[in-house]
């Protein structure tokens, strides 16, 4: 299994897309793959995708609180038949769990040690690849799933990001003991001539260049249309999506 994070250095940053069109991608390359949505209080993988509202990952941490309460939570780990009740089917093929729509869950005490049996059983599945898309917060949560990926990238615009900001979350992630082998770096627009270079960006970073997106204009107020379009047709846009794929091995 190739386990995959999508962080986003801030809110805007365009990393639901990027996690969306590379799960579609991988789909369509033939690997089973699963995309997560790990946002449990403003994810938008439900609406973006035209997917029902439930099953969702909050229904499974709701049997999870309810396993917590006669079994210690590094005991419980759900088999691969049990969790497929909450997945969603795409019609690109793609299994997705969508995000949470009770907010008490973002507030449980419990919400550690629901997400940890969360990860561990998936990753006790057979799919080939699982993408996660992150919480633009650093959640505990989101902190605990990034050191337990194979890849984690890092998408960011140029309308938002801060570079010295990016610098100091990633020593904060180095000094916790992160492997900084395992991040890349994605810029979701072509930089204009009053941007930085993002291959400079990049080595004051630290971190590899995986991608730069271009403006993709389809991607634009067209919500609920479902579409995955790395899935349906070829451009510049999913090209580069391809060979941000095709670094993951």
């Amino acid at each position: 299994m190739k386990a995959v994070a999508v962080y986003g250095f801030t809110t805007g940053s365009g990393k639901t897309t990027a996690a969306k069109e590379l799960a579609g991608y991988r789909q369509r390359q033939g690997y089973n793959t699963l995309l997560v949505d790990m946002d449990l209080s403003q994810g938008k993988l439900t609406e973006i995708l035209d997917l029902k509202k439930t099953p969702n990952i909050g229904d499974w941490l709701d049997d999870i609180f309810n396993r917590m309460e006669t079994a210690p939570c590094w005991k419980i780990i759900y088999q691969p038949n049990e969790i497929t009740k909450f997945y969603q089917d795409h019609p690109s093929g793609l299994k997705v769990l969508t995000t949470n729509f009770d907010q008490s869950h973002c507030n449980s005490p419990l919400l550690l040690n629901g997400m940890d049996i969360v990860v561990r059983s998936i990753q006790a599945t057979a799919f080939d690849t699982v993408i996660f898309d992150t919480n633009n917060a650093m959640r505990d949560y989101t902190l605990d799933l990034m050191f337990r990926m194979d890849k984690v990238l890092m998408v960011a615009d140029f309308l938002n990001f801060n570079q010295r900001n990016a610098e100091m979350l990633l020593r904060l992630l180095v000094d916790e003991g992160f492997n900084q082998d395992c991040l890349g770096f994605v810029l979701n627009r072509f930089p204009t001539f009053a941007d930085e270079n993002p291959e400079q960006i990049s080595i004051a970073m630290g971190i590899p260049l995986d991608g730069v997106l271009p403006n993709f204009p389809d991607l634009a107020g067209k919500k609920k249309q479902g579409k995955i379009f790395s899935t349906v047709r070829s451009s510049r846009f999913t090209e580069e999506i391809g060979r941000i794929a095709n670094r993951l091995e």
